[in-house]
């Protein structure tokens, strides 16, 4: 008998978690009253259940957090996987750009001209001459992986990084860019001068605007899918004027806020500009 008292109590034991109470009255942990040890069990057993208000409860606060934190979380991932993507187009076309200027020279005898010639046509419209961004960009297509043969082609409506329409929609000619083989696509802008001797951070080294950009069926913003470069006589060096970066003021052009966003992004591997107005 006292060995079947002693198995019971074994499975007591197993069954309650805390303050265990055995059938054997001669060892109790509290004292030897049947009513106390009662009271007791029944206490530990609803101190360890949920109800069901309690449960609702606890998954509405975990649908509030979620809702709360999960857009941020997402839309955090998505800057930190375009700052990814930045620096590697970047260190893409770098590398093209060192390799041509090891076999063609100095870029100022890659066949530059200046694009804007001056002239008007019939309409009013300024006539181009982008023989000279050709001659760059066929050189540079020698020392990248392309997934596209150019044609001509209509990007998609960009806005400046505050919102307000820029190109209506991107109009890119067939010898101003081409894709990288992940989808990429570089295009070079406007050749202001043949000897390369456009400002860039008080040297004169900067030939025309050169643009890595990240193609979607929505709209894109320049600072956040479409980046602004300086094609110089040294690489491609990413615009740092902080003062066309402003994702809260209409800031000069609409084609131009945004465009001094490049730099933040690629050094220092993030897009608090989007977010911050005190980011620098």
């Amino acid at each position: 008998m006292k060995e079947d008292v002693r198995l019971r109590n074994k499975s007591d034991a197993k069954t309650h978690r805390g303050k265990i109470c055995y059938e054997n009255k001669k060892r109790h942990t509290e004292d030897n009253s049947p009513k106390y040890r009662m009271v007791n069990c029944t206490l530990f057993l609803k101190k360890a259940a949920f109800t069901l208000a309690e449960v609702l409860i606890t998954l509405g606060i975990i649908g509030v957090v979620a809702a709360l934190t999960l857009p941020s979380l997402i839309q955090n991932y998505h800057e930190k996987q375009r700052v990814t993507q930045l620096k590697k187009a970047y260190s893409v076309m770098q590398n093209a750009f060192l390799m041509a200027q090891e076999e063609y020279g100095d870029v100022t005898d890659w066949g530059l001209t200046i694009t804007n010639t001056g002239e008007k046509d019939d309409d009013g419209n300024d006539i181009l001459d982008n023989s000279g961004t050709e001659n760059v960009m066929n050189i540079l297509m020698k020392y990248v992986e392309k997934s596209k043969i150019p044609q001509n082609s209509y990007i998609g409506y960009v806005e400046s990084i505050d919102g307000r329409q820029a190109f209506w929609p991107w109009e890119v000619s067939a010898d101003k860019y081409f894709y990288l083989k992940d989808g990429t696509m570089v295009t070079m802008g406007w050749i202001s001068s043949l000897d390369c001797n456009g400002d860039y951070q008080g040297k004169k080294i900067a030939c025309s605007d050169f643009w890595i950009a990240f193609p979607k069926k929505s709209k894109m913003k320049i600072g956040v899918d479409v980046f602004n470069f300086l094609f110089t006589t040294e690489g491609f060096k990413p615009n740092s004027t902080t003062n066309y970066c402003n994702a809260f003021e209409a800031v000069g052009r609409a084609d131009i806020n945004g465009r001094g966003c490049t730099a933040h992004a690629l050094y220092n591997g993030n897009m608090d500009y989007l977010h911050k107005k005190d980011w620098q």
